[in-house]
């Protein structure tokens, strides 16, 4: 975008015309070239102090495959004229970094959107490297370095479970004393916690003991997922297909009445419930993923983990369940 070689070519023919043909109008030639030329290059060193950018940020999540803007704006500080700005964003392995142009000549402000859709699952992380700058006639070129970063969750896509059969492990049965209100904080097992019946429970979560008395449904809650649990291991080279995968055995199993618990990075969260379980999806759309399924990893899964998914949603069975 630099136009170096052919302003020193403009000026070279303009001395030619001056020398040769008619000196009047070659002098007038160069001092109008040449004065351009400086009057660009002055506008552009004191215009590019005056200037800031700044990468908005995202919050929430969106499905995979739909389009996020995250936006860019652009402020005068001071004396700033700016022809032409060529912002640099890179959106990671899910797409080719690309640029968007603009100018700040006129307004005091200028907010630019930097579109693209999601192809993955997980945390995508959108960076804002760097604003070139160009002067009037090409002449200048300046570099704001920024390596400013926003980030959106993408929810886990919805696709079929193609692993090894689960049986899920399910609640303590209606045999087993159960009163109200006796919580995992308090000592008590994992699965005493209730609440009212919602549609969408599994039948097998309602403790028909405690819905006689209260006289309406009562289902167990178990939120700790102790030993109960179907416990997932996502792998740190497990790319984002994993979290997909996971997900629809954790939706599976709990259809069934199962509990899962997924592992991710020390992190974990459990699920039993199809509230609990878009809670867990939404964890998951915020999971950091690999770029690559052979990235070296030292992982150590829990003693009780029951299924790993590493890879490129390679999944392992440690235990039947």
């Amino acid at each position: 975008m630099l136009h170096i070689g052919s302003t020193v070519t403009a000026l070279a023919v303009s001395v030619i015309f001056m020398l040769f043909l008619n000196g009047d109008i070659g002098w007038a030639l160069i001092y109008i070239l040449g004065g351009t030329a400086v009057i660009s290059v002055v506008l552009f060193f004191i215009s590019k102090r005056h200037i800031s950018v700044q990468l908005s940020e995202l919050s929430g999540t969106v499905e995979c495959g739909r389009h996020i803007e995250p936006e860019i704006v652009l402020r005068k500080t001071g004396f700033c004229v700016m022809p032409f700005i060529e912002l640099c964003v890179d959106v990671g392995a899910s797409s080719l970094p690309f640029k968007i142009r603009t100018s700040l000549i006129f307004s005091k402000e200028k907010r630019v959107s930097a579109g693209f859709r999601t192809t993955h699952s997980g945390l995508n992380k959108i960076t804002l490297t760097e604003a070139a700058l160009f002067d009037f006639i090409g002449m200048a070129r300046g570099k704001i370095k920024l390596d400013q970063t926003t980030q959106k969750g993408v929810l886990p896509r919805v696709v079929e479970y193609d692993g090894p059969e689960v049986i899920p492990n399910t609640l303590p049965s209606d045999e087993e004393d159960a009163e109200e209100g006796l919580t995992v904080k308090s000592g008590g097992m994992p699965g005493y916690e209730h609440r009212e019946y919602a549609p969408g429970d599994s039948p097998r979560r309602v403790n028909y003991k405690l819905s006689a008395k209260k006289n309406k449904l009562m289902v167990r809650l178990d939120e700790s997922l102790g030993s109960k649990s179907t416990n997932i291991y996502i792998s740190q080279n497990a790319m984002s297909v994993c979290g997909d995968k996971a997900f629809a055995l954790a939706g599976r199993l709990i259809m069934h009445g199962g509990t899962v618990k997924i592992t991710h990075k020390g992190d974990e969260r459990g699920a039993s419930t199809p509230e609990t379980l878009e809670r867990m999806r939404e964890w998951l759309a915020f999971r950091e993923f690999a770029d690559a399924p052979n990235q070296a990893v030292d992982d150590a899964p829990p003693p009780d983990t029951s299924m790993i998914f590493s890879g490129n949603g390679i999944i392992t069975q440690i235990s039947a369940n």
